[in-house]
């Protein structure tokens, strides 16, 4: 390179552009786009950037800075991967270090802010290390913590990134984010043979002698000799008890004995599956016809439409389509809504395609991200599952990306910027390596839909069970007339109970959904009305039973229940409206004698909770098991002979132009559990209102007739898929700032803008959170106007917004797409 080169770097700030740094000669024959360096910002801070771009521009208006160090002998980021980081600050609004923020994985960008671990002792340390880092692991030893600020005080600070960096490799330290890290490995107890029973035969005649009263014991001891011989993988305690009888405490008595060692081990929930893979199933009549049509598509089209019943068999089609792209050595990316709540699936593919396959999700912890992400740079797995952060992987020849359950809201990012939509994100990756795209559903989103059946993707169709059984029986449950008739015990009406009863008999299984967690969502008193509210929120505290707890589940403020009434003092407290720990106990109350499990968020907490519980399902030690939307995603049982909806009101009556939509994709879903293999399943929803549209069409599987209802009301009233959203959001500590800014950035927008087009501020229906009061404005990009000019409009908004320094505390989020 010449002389006075300058370098463009990727920061990870919420700071529009890329930052110029001057490389020094000693630098400039080694850095490459897409490298990480360490920089200084500011006065004191440290970052790790990444290499953006080259030039020789000196800038005229700064002093520039030069690079500290770089980190990496080979680019971690391709120049793809920066092209689609840009594209995605560009249309969600964003700065690229917001994108970069979200995308790289923390443990390879480090700042100022970043606090460092020791592990260990100094004596156990084996490798050669610098004078520098030695100075920093004694310094460490004696400190526990240090800050990288702290520990760019000790040594030269234009090498403590890159000192941090080798012994981070070393295995020396940990960072912050590991030691926040709330996922931790699966730890399984196993179980081995005393190494001297198989060398010395006097001690193993003397064993079996001491355990000649104990029959189970020595036929235990000697079937595991057998099984030590047969394998060379080390043997689990469960496993083995399925597999031959047995108990943990008998267990504990032969290792005291001093016959067994029973020790723990660190296992992945990946690594567990059987390396060995199986060739992939055939697929009937229907399917091949439906991997034909999908193959001619992609000849003109690169988007796909599998619009497939529950239980059709799309997985099977995937799987073929994956088959295909391997042949042409490319790569799959198949992306899940809930990597945590989709195992079945990663289980599936991995049965078939072995160690072929990688796992990215944000559970994992930071080393395995980091090891997924390597092996991704270099080509090593050819198909990649994961949420929607497995979008940003470093892929070197992508060909096909599946996105199932494409209408899932789960897709949108919503905690944190960029507020992006992974399925939108995945049509544009697919774009940048022309790579095909499959959106697989049962129930397509209403936008996907119309994009189907106006020619801009390929529309495949599903239309029968893979099993040929039929789709599961829709009734539904008037509750005005059960509760008339009293023909109700709590909740439960005496229609469902009696089903319960009769699918029981038979020895089938069942599903109870509820929407709504905790116990009761408001706990009223019955003098004066009054309820307790979140003292951060403006919302009512869900009563959690099982803990005696009232809980906001915005903010996470939780309370004792009170005795009495904070406001009257009076001892009658009632509770309304119902909760999946409700439906629990009214269950346990009406069948004592089954075996019933929650499956919501608080159920979940426990680590590996779901995973469990879906495996004492599927091995029938769950009668019934009651949850939210948990239990409507993904679950494929094939004992499950009914689903029951407590209450489908809520869903319909939600105040979002989305509510029908939804509504009608997770009642299908989640009907789609029951029947999914020899016998026709039964559905029974129990609705105030059973004559609604949307609820007639669930009874019928109607999606066409629902989707053609829903896309003319929004098209008269001006809503997604036939026009563009972008919501920007005021929040601050005090209302009336927050009143002031929105109404302000309104008066600003309203020349260029119709009442029809530019909507608020309003106040959401929860219109204080966390302690900050909130008001929206919603703009509707109109038919004949370019989405990016009005984007231009909202900056230079906001930019004129913050030219008033009282204005410059108001938080302002811009939400473009939003769902």
């Amino acid at each position: 390179m010449a002389a006075n080169y300058f370098a463009e770097i990727i920061l990870p700030l919420a700071l529009p552009g890329t930052f110029t740094y001057e490389i020094s000669p000693e630098d400039q024959p080694y850095l490459k786009v897409g490298q990480r360096v360490s920089v200084p910002f500011g006065t004191n801070k440290l970052y790790t950037g990444i290499v953006h771009s080259f030039h020789q521009n000196k800038p005229e208006l700064f002093k520039t800075k030069f690079i500290d160090s770089v980190l990496d002998t080979e680019p971690l980021i391709t120049e793809i991967q920066i092209q689609f980081w840009e594209w995605i600050a560009k249309y969600y609004m964003c700065s690229l270090g917001d994108v970069y923020r979200n995308a790289f994985p923390t443990a390879l960008k480090w700042e100022s802010e970043t606090f460092v671990k020791f592990i260990g002792t100094v004596a156990q340390i084996e490798e050669n290390l610098s004078e520098s880092e030695w100075m920093v692991v004694n310094a460490l030893d004696k400190k526990g913590i240090l800050a990288v600020s702290e520990i760019a005080k000790l040594v030269d600070k234009k090498s403590t990134i890159k000192i941090i960096k080798s012994l981070w490799e070393k295995g020396i330290i940990q960072l912050d984010e590991v030691l926040k890290e709330k996922y931790t490995p699966k730890v399984e107890l196993f179980i081995k043979v005393n190494p001297e029973l198989k060398s010395d035969e006097k001690f193993f005649n003397s064993s079996l002698e001491k355990l000649k009263n104990a029959a189970k014991q020595r036929e235990t001891l000697l079937q595991l000799i057998v099984e030590e011989s047969q394998s060379s993988k080390p043997i689990k305690i469960s496993k083995f008890i399925k597999k031959f009888g047995g108990n943990h405490a008998m267990f504990r008595s032969m290792e005291e004995k001093g016959m067994v060692e029973i020790y723990d081990l660190e296992i992945s929930r990946i690594d567990e599956i059987d390396n060995k893979t199986i060739d992939s199933e055939a697929l009937n009549f229907e399917q091949n016809q439906a991997l034909k049509t999908i193959g001619n598509y992609f000849e003109e089209k690169k988007t796909v439409l599998l619009h497939g019943v529950t239980s059709s068999g799309k997985t099977e089609v995937y799987i073929k389509l994956i088959e295909q792209n391997l042949e042409e050595d490319k790569t799959t990316l198949f992306l899940l809504p809930e990597i945590s709540i989709s195992s079945q699936m990663v289980q599936r593919i991995r049965k078939y395609f072995g160690d072929k396959v990688g796992i990215y999700h944000s559970k994992f912890n930071q080393n395995e991200r980091v090891e997924l992400w390597n092996k991704t740079l270099n080509d090593e797995y050819k198909i990649i599952i994961g949420a929607r952060s497995a979008l940003f992987l470093p892929f070197q020849n992508l060909g096909l990306i599946i996105v199932d359950e494409e209408q899932e809201t789960a897709y949108k990012q919503t905690d944190s910027r960029p507020y992006f939509h992974a399925r939108d994100m995945a049509l544009v990756l697919a774009n940048f390596y022309q790579a095909n795209v499959i959106l697989g559903s049962a129930t397509p989103s209403l936008e996907t839909y119309q994009n189907a059946q106006t020619g801009k993707y390929g529309h495949v169709q599903l239309t029968k069970r893979f099993t040929d059984v039929p789709l599961p029986k829709i009734e539904l449950i008037d509750l005005r007339a059960a509760m008339r008739s009293k023909e109700i015990t709590g909740d439960i009406s005496n229609l469902l109970r009696e089903a319960i009863i009769e699918t029981i008999k038979e020895g089938k299984q069942v599903l109870i959904f509820q929407n709504r967690r905790g116990f009761a969502p408001v706990v009223e008193c019955t003098s004066c009305g009054h309820s307790p509210f979140c003292p951060n929120c403006d919302v009512p505290l869900t009563l959690h039973k099982m803990s005696n707890l009232l809980k906001c589940h915005y903010c996470g403020h939780s309370q004792a229940k009170p005795s009495k009434c904070s406001n009257c003092q009076s001892l009658e407290l009632d509770t309304k409206g119902i909760g999946t720990e409700q439906i629990e106990v009214q269950l346990e109350s009406i069948f004592p004698k089954l075996k019933i499990a929650r499956m919501d968020v608080d159920a979940m907490r426990r680590k590996f909770a779901y995973e469990k519980t879906l495996e004492a399902f599927e091995e029938r030690e769950i009668d019934i098991i009651v949850g939210t939307q948990m239990i409507a995603k993904g679950l494929d049982f094939s004992n499950v002979g009914l689903v029951g909806v407590i209450r489908a009101d809520s869903m319909l009556n939600f105040p979002d132009f989305r509510a029908h939509e939804k509504a009608f994709q997770l009642l299908t879903q989640v009907a789609g559990r029951a029947g999914r293999r020899n016998e026709q399943g039964k559905v029974l929803i129990q609705t105030y209102n059973p004559d609604h549209e949307i609820l007639q069409n669930v009874t019928r599987y109607d999606f066409e007739k629902t989707a053609k209802d829903i896309l003319y009301e929004r098209k008269s009233f001006l809503y997604p898929p036939f026009l563009r959203l972008i919501q920007i959001t005021f929040r601050h500590a005090k209302k009336e700032k927050v009143d002031k800014v929105s109404e302000a950035f309104v008066n600003l927008l309203k020349p260029n803008f119709d009442e029809k087009h530019l909507l608020g501020p309003e106040e959401p229906s929860i219109s204080r959170i966390r302690n900050l009061y909130i008001k929206n404005v919603l703009i509707k990009i109109p038919e004949n106007a370019s989405p990016q000019s009005v984007k231009n409009l909202i900056e230079k908004g906001i930019a004129s917004l913050y030219t008033v320094q009282a204005f410059r505390s108001v938080r302002i989020e811009i939400d473009v797409d939003p769902q």
